[in-house]
């Protein structure tokens, strides 16, 4: 039944995100169990998955929490929408094998007030009346208590989401522009990626991504270090990485963009062990950035130089 309400499964995913965040942290099995459930609500597609992924970015404060609850509420029509709804809370509540004080005062709320809407007889009726526009309810809407509004900035540069809200609680100084922020932003995250093709990042990668940002984007090394951590925090897929680099060349020009591919070439070559999946990844932002076959040519001689030495630069 639930698969005729979009609006239901959506606010059903945030309602269940901000139940996951209730006691002021997300771990792995928790994530690993929003997802699976998520996925599987009838008529959830990928693009509402990347969507409710905003809401998995930092916890859900009580403000936000009261807002999904009451949007929440406002869809749930049925039994069968309070009894899915339930059985999905508890299953998130205890994905880490443990309710918790905050989760159980959580869920005890959650129950109140889907029991008190869901039963309601003025409810039952709008339903029976209203059924057909019900099903057409928008799911994703604007208002100003929900960060729907900011879904596509954080889609376009999440790196640069975070770091604007981070600095709402940090003392720093910051010289730069947004669009040279977010253009930084940008670098950072993909500099990050590229640093974990091979699933493992060592100290001189860390070190050297941190002085990229410092001599080549001009940053503060505060800055660089506050960017920095928040572009490892974020997990990028390589569909999210193409739209990432394709952000990067639309802000950049093409001496620009030369200039930051030479510096990710010096990153993969930083600890003097290029791997087939590195250069595969080098491969497959040089593609999305645009970079002509010289400057690819001559990157891949410079790291052959600098793994193996002057005497081996055919490839």
């Amino acid at each position: 039944m639930s698969d005729e309400f979009p609006a239901f499964n959506i606010a059903l995913g945030k309602t269940l995100i901000a139940a996951a965040w209730v006691d002021g942290e997300l771990n792995q099995q928790e994530m690993a169990c929003l997802k699976n459930l998520i996925l599987q609500f009838p008529g959830i597609t990928f693009e509402d998955w990347r969507r409710l992924k905003i809401y998995l970015a930092y916890p859900v404060s009580q403000c936000e929490q009261n807002s999904i609850i009451q949007q929440f509420t406002e869809q749930v029509y049925s039994k069968d929408h309070r009894k899915h709804a339930w059985e999905s809370l508890i299953a998130v509540l205890k994905a880490d094998g443990r309710i918790n004080e905050e989760e159980k005062h959580f869920a005890e709320e959650m129950d109140e007030a889907l029991l008190e809407n869901s039963e309601s007889f003025l409810r039952k009726l709008k339903f029976f009346l209203f059924k057909d526009s019900i099903k057409q309810t928008e799911p994703w809407k604007k208002n100003v208590d929900s960060r729907d509004r900011f879904i596509h900035e954080f889609f376009d540069n999440p790196a640069y989401f975070l770091f604007r809200k981070i600095l709402l609680n940090k003392d720093i100084h910051i010289p730069h522009s947004k669009p040279e922020l977010q253009k930084i932003c940008l670098y950072a995250s993909i500099l990050c990626w590229l640093s974990n093709a091979d699933k493992r990042i060592t100290l001189p990668e860390l070190n050297s991504i941190r002085s990229i940002l410092i001599n080549t984007c001009g940053v503060s090394e505060e800055i660089a270090k506050c960017i920095q951590d928040v572009a490892f925090s974020i997990d990028v897929s390589e569909l999210q990485l193409s739209d990432l680099v394709s952000s990067l060349r639309d802000v950049s020009s093409n001496a620009e963009r030369n200039e930051l591919f030479i510096a990710m070439t010096k990153l993969v070559a930083i600890d003097n062990n290029v791997n087939d999946q590195e250069l595969e990844s080098l491969r497959t932002i040089a593609v999305y950035l645009e970079i002509s076959n010289f400057v690819w040519v001559n990157s891949l001689k410079n790291i052959v130089i600098s793994t193996f030495g002057e005497n081996k630069t055919s490839l």
